[in-house]
């Protein structure tokens, strides 16, 4: 039993794209922002998103590149390591 669950943790773990998608979903909601809010705000600050690749990065279906880290923290006026809460170690 014990080796079947651990299987499908690492088949959870395998799908899963990216490890911050939680978090930006967190600090959208901090804001009451919706997610096309959230996108118009990426546009205007230089990262063309729509709100659909955002749906996905925030349920961890769509992977995340380093400069979209940049792009989200400063658009929820966040530092990027805070898109990392959990993970220090």
């Amino acid at each position: 039993m014990i080796a079947a669950d651990f299987y499908r943790m690492l088949i959870i773990i395998d799908r899963t794209k990216n490890i911050v998608g939680p978090q930006i979903r967190k600090w959208r909601y901090a804001r009451g922002w919706s997610q096309a809010r959230l996108a118009v705000q990426l546009q205007l600050n230089g990262l063309d998103m729509s709100r659909e690749v955002l749906a996905q990065m925030e349920c961890q279906i769509h992977c995340i590149r380093d400069k979209h880290i940049f792009h989200l923290a400063r658009a929820l006026e966040v530092k990027m390591s805070d898109f990392f809460v959990g993970f220090e170690k």
